[in-house]
Formats: C-alpha cells, sequence, structure tokens
C-alpha cells in the first residue's frame, strides 16, 4: 500500500513539477537571481572570455592545439568561478533544496488528500 501510493506521488509530481515550483515565491525568486540584471552580471561573464583570450595570446605551448586546449580550460575553469562567486553574491539558497522542500510540502497535501 505503501508503495503504490508513493508511485502514485511520484507520477503526481512528475505531472506537475513545473507549476507547483512556479507558484513558490522563493524558487521564482531564486530562479530570477540567476539572470544577468547589471552591468556587474555582464562583467562577471566577460571575464572568461578575456582571461581564455590573453592565455592564447600568450603561447606558452609550441603547439597552437595545445593553446587552444588550454584556452578552452581556463575559460571553463574562470566561468565556473565567476558563477560561483554570482551565486554567493546572490545570496539565494540552491534550487535543488527549494524543490525538495516544495515537493516534501507536495507530498504532505497529496497524503492528505489521499486520506
Amino acid at each position: 500500500m505503501n508503495q503504490e501510493k508513493e508511485t502514485s506521488f511520484e507520477q503526481y509530481w512528475q505531472e506537475n513539477r513545473q507549476q507547483l515550483l512556479n507558484q513558490n515565491r522563493e524558487y521564482k525568486e531564486t530562479l530570477e537571481s540567476y539572470k544577468m540584471h547589471s552591468g556587474a552580471d555582464w562583467l562577471l561573464f566577460a571575464i572568461p572570455v578575456v582571461a581564455a583570450l590573453l592565455v592564447f595570446d600568450w603561447h606558452p605551448f609550441a603547439s597552437e592545439l595545445l593553446c587552444w586546449i588550454v584556452s578552452a580550460l581556463v575559460a571553463i575553469v574562470s566561468f565556473a568561478l565567476c558563477v560561483a562567486v554570482k551565486s554567493y553574491t546572490s545570496h539565494a539558497r540552491p534550487l535543488s533544496e527549494i524543490e525538495a522542500e516544495v515537493k516534501e510540502q507536495a507530498r504532505k497535501t497529496f497524503e492528505q488528500h489521499k486520506s
């Protein structure tokens, strides 16, 4: 019986997940905080491009392919750092944490209506 309830809730969650998340104010605010709104946001995301170009122009290796690979790695690492800075400065909780709370609230509501 419990397994049947769990399966039933998971099906309900899959069908209504996006609607339930969109009804949650904190989820919407956090999602909105990931968007670029200011010049500082644009600057943060320009840094990886500039870093990759500087490394590529530096030519630390004789092989051009190796320069491309190192530049790509620098761009990826600097992009990850910029995203971390952006999320740290926005003081928002992770979306996965908020989604877990919304899912738990939906589970409680679902179980109350099924009882």
